[in-house]
């Protein structure tokens, strides 16, 4: 009872200082090691934290965690919902440009393999439940999943609609205590998802054991040393799909699959929300990969032999398709795509990575003067390649060795 308290829901534990690091050298951070430890470790730590957040939120009626809100009826919500919410991250019209741009450029990969795309990306639970969001954050018309959506059309983009059929919904979907949708929440997302992959199935109307076993990870980040868990949805029917992979967990980096009356291949790119998503998409396919690399390596789809391809990321975290380019080769363009471009003056950085060992990774910055929806292009000899652009960045993926003195990059100006 008395002994170093545990990490407290997503929390590395500490660990105890030492006065000499591995290689023999002494340790010059020790003291701030010392202070971690004692922070982190100390007894009853996780009572104490529990404690006064129960006493912030009976009694003031808010939340003592920096990182979580409370709001009416004991709802908990990530402070960034806030933000979504208010319309505070909206990216802007460059970024958003960029995002379906990116998508586009993948499924135009994808494609060329054979293989279907599909971009899903999961509302937050603020989108569909603002009445439990407290009244002091005010809500903003604007959303980044909205405008991405319009421009996806536009480019032909396939994505898969996660709004309108959970809207339609009387019943909740979502945890209270935790950001990601419930079994039950989950299973719709898997019809939307698989019906727009032509597949039929109908999980949401399936019969379901409801019993207390899930901890939402929201509560666990405010109250640690509660063991109180929240209503979830289990399918009556057992999946028969089986793991071919190592399995540890469902925040595994990689989880593989193979179901014996499945169909085809799947290569699915998951966040978060995937934890209870997959099992439903995993009973459906002959095999799948399901992989939480920020980096979407679609160089996998040839090792996979897939035949679809998901992209499934929360909505507020699109900004991610821009701080984590894909890996697929760049595609080869006409060089008549030059004509109005202007050539752009930056530093060509090129490098190799192990995750696609026979390309080479270009990459540089560009000017605050190029136009909201300009691709961007390089010239390598006599071959021209667009690459996957960011606000102020852009990155390609480009077979065999380059030189940085050779690749010249064009774009448009505003």
């Amino acid at each position: 009872m008395f002994g170093p308290s545990e990490a407290a829901a997503n929390e590395v534990k500490a660990p105890a200082p030492r006065l000499k690091n591995w290689d023999g050298t002494w340790n010059t951070e020790y003291l701030s090691d010392l202070r971690d430890y004692l922070n982190k470790g100390f007894a009853l730590r996780l009572e104490c934290i529990t404690g006064w957040d129960t006493l912030c939120a009976k009694v003031l009626k808010t939340s003592a965690n920096n990182d979580v809100i409370l709001g009416p009826n004991g709802w908990l919500f990530y402070k960034t919902s806030a933000d979504t919410f208010a319309g505070a991250d909206v990216l802007s019209d460059r970024e958003t440009w960029c995002c379906a741009r990116s998508l586009f450029l993948m499924q135009e990969y994808a494609n060329s393999c054979g293989t279907q795309f599909l971009f899903a990306s999961p509302q937050g639970k603020e989108t569909l439940y603002p009445e439990q969001m407290p009244n002091y954050v005010s809500v903003s018309g604007e959303r980044n999943r909205v405008r991405l959506e319009a421009l996806m059309d536009e480019m032909g983009v396939h994505w898969c609609d996660l709004y309108t059929p959970f809207a339609e919904q009387d019943e909740q979907l979502y945890w209270s205590w935790d950001s990601h949708w419930n079994g039950k929440g989950a299973a719709l997302g898997a019809d939307c998802i698989l019906g727009a992959l032509g597949r039929d199935s109908d999980y949401f109307n399936s019969p379901f054991t409801v019993s207390p076993t899930h901890q939402g990870d929201l509560y666990a980040m405010l109250f640690p040393a509660s063991d109180r868990l929240e209503t979830d949805y289990a399918l009556t029917k057992d999946f028969t799909f089986t793991y071919t992979s190592p399995f540890h967990s469902t925040d595994d980096m990689l989880i593989s699959t193979a179901c014996y009356n499945g169909t085809g291949s799947l290569l699915m790119f998951r966040d978060s929300s995937g934890r209870n998503l997959y099992p439903y998409l995993a009973q459906q396919y002959a095999s799948a990969s399901f992989s939480r690399s920020n980096n979407y390596e679609l160089l996998d789809i040839a090792a996979c032999h897939a035949t679809d391809v998901i992209v499934e990321l929360a909505d507020r975290n699109l900004d991610y398709i821009l701080k984590y380019p894909a890996v697929y080769p760049a595609p080869v363009r006409d060089v008549a795509v030059l004509s109005g471009a202007l050539p752009v003056s930056t530093a060509v950085s090129v490098a190799t990575d192990p995750t696609a060992a026979d390309y080479s990774k270009i990459t540089g910055v560009l000017p605050d003067d190029i136009a909201a929806e300009s691709p961007v292009y390089l010239r390598i000899g006599g071959s021209v390649y667009e690459a996957m652009p960011a606000a102020d960045s852009f990155t390609a993926w480009v077979s065999g060795s380059v030189n940085a003195s050779d690749v010249q990059v064009y774009a448009f100006a505003q």
